[in-house]
């Protein structure tokens, strides 16, 4: 398969995504997070928990507060980004969701969600650093983050559905301007 960046319509969300961004984001847990998250949870019970959640967030959007972009292909989602302002804004600006369908992986979409995410925040909240968690056990979301130089400063554990308890890492980026331009080069 052959993709080119001009082929990529990146746009944001609104109510009427949710159902297609809970679908990207279930299936890209469900191939992520197999052997870390129960197998009952990610066939059965991902899906309308992950509608819920989306339904909930686009239907009551605050684009002052909350950026949710979507990565299209032929007019179908094949990725998205999520930053919540107000998800422990002690530690900055909180990229909730980055994600990726399976198959459009290493194309370098994630990267321009990721950097369309990072200037969002430098114009909403200019002097904030961006974090986010991720599973101690992703190598590869970890591998992503510590290209572009993530720093690890906290580790913890997290319930998750399906009743098991994961070891999170927090990654923080304090020069958002050096992040975006390392997502660029």
């Amino acid at each position: 398969m052959s993709i080119t960046m001009n082929q990529i319509i990146f746009r944001t969300a609104t109510a009427n995504d949710s159902t297609r961004v809970a679908a990207l984001h279930s299936a890209s847990w469900r191939n992520a997070y197999r052997g870390m998250l129960p197998d009952s949870y990610l066939d059965q019970e991902i899906d309308d928990e992950r509608l819920q959640l989306w339904q909930q967030r686009l239907n009551r959007p605050d684009p002052q507060r909350q950026y949710v972009l979507l990565a299209e292909l032929e007019q179908q989602p094949i990725g998205f980004v999520c930053v919540l302002l107000d998800e422990e804004p002690e530690w900055g600006a909180c990229l909730d969701n980055l994600h990726m369908h399976p198959a459009y992986k290493r194309y370098g979409i994630g990267r321009q969600l990721f950097a369309h995410a990072t200037d969002w925040v430098m114009s909403s909240e200019p002097a904030w650093p961006l974090h986010l968690l991720v599973f101690e056990a992703n190598q590869q979301a970890r591998r992503f983050y510590d290209n572009y130089k993530g720093q690890v400063v906290e580790r913890m554990i997290k319930h998750m559905p399906g009743d098991v308890a994961l070891p999170v890492l927090r990654y923080i980026w304090r020069d958002l301007g050096g992040l975006a331009a390392a997502l660029r080069g």
